[in-house]
């Protein structure tokens, strides 16, 4: 039995947070729908926010994580805050003054180290926004963190973007890319190191299998949409949705909210793995 989702409630706290996120536009309407959507979605499956103890993977400038704070979760979060923008002027300041608002205990990671420093099986609720599509090795060792740092029937969310949303197949239809904009890599810093945009984006089947792979067990899976919201005009935006509603697929984002049972285990990595679904060459 779900518990009913206070709109109003909802909508102060995101006026709230957009007043006091010190960059300016940040906190949009692509966010207030993806954030509503995520919140409804918890209450509507009974999941108690006060009090529990929450860990954000790759927090970014927490705005995500603020919201959770103010559904009384007592947050964490560990990011290493290293695309190109976080380190212009005094951004790095502003988002630690922001967190602190909100009193979150906010780890900065080294670059390269994504150690987490905080309690294994301890946290309540473990979540990670936007992060896997980032990604250059296997995700499970984002979801290993995950089950790790989660405590038993404690809750892992993923939210990312859907590979296969109407707009990039009708950009492919047209003769488009539906990667990220070329200028996006091509402008990069290499002196910054890797890429840090998108390099591999996942279909809900895709998502709710690396979950499953790593031992977890799924309570909700969904397309959403945010994008039309934001950025279509009303009948683009109602046209859009409406064949999101026929063809959930055709939605912009995906998301899964998945425990972790009491048997579950970190996953290890093999070669023998990798070579069980890309045979190696076999020597004449």
């Amino acid at each position: 039995m779900g518990v009913n989702f206070d709109k109003s409630n909802f909508d102060r706290i995101f006026n709230e947070l957009k007043d006091e996120f010190p960059f300016k536009d940040y906190i949009d309407n692509i966010y207030y729908w993806e954030m509503k959507t995520l919140i409804s979605n918890l209450f509507k499956l009974s999941i108690d926010l006060k009090n529990k103890n929450l860990l954000d993977i790759g927090s970014g400038p927490m705005d995500k994580t603020a919201i959770f704070a103010n559904y009384g979760c007592n947050c964490y979060a560990v990011d290493d805050l290293s695309d190109p923008w976080h380190k212009l002027n005094d951004n790095l300041k502003l988002i630690k003054n922001f967190s602190k608002k909100y009193s979150i205990n906010f780890k900065h990671q080294l670059e390269g180290d994504y150690s987490i420093p905080f309690k294994e099986d301890y946290f309540d609720i473990a979540t990670s926004f936007c992060v896997i599509e980032h990604l250059h090795q296997s995700p499970a060792l984002l979801l290993n963190k995950i089950g790790i740092h989660l405590k038993t029937n404690g809750y892992g969310i993923v939210v990312m973007p859907n590979s296969v949303n109407l707009r990039k197949r009708i950009d492919v239809l047209l003769g488009k890319s539906n990667y990220n904009p070329l200028e996006e890599i091509f402008f990069s810093d290499s002196d910054e190191g890797i890429f840090r945009g998108h390099v591999r984006e996942y279909t809900l089947k895709e998502l709710k299998d690396i979950v499953r792979w790593s031992g977890f067990n799924i309570i909700f899976a969904s397309h959403f949409e945010h994008l039309a919201e934001a950025k279509l005009n009303p009948i683009f935006s109602k046209i859009y949705k409406s064949l999101g509603n026929l063809i959930p697929s055709f939605r912009s984002g995906i998301v899964t909210i998945f425990q972790k049972p009491s048997s579950w285990k970190e996953v290890k990595l093999t070669q023998d793995q990798y070579f069980k679904y890309y045979p190696a060459p076999v020597k004449k």
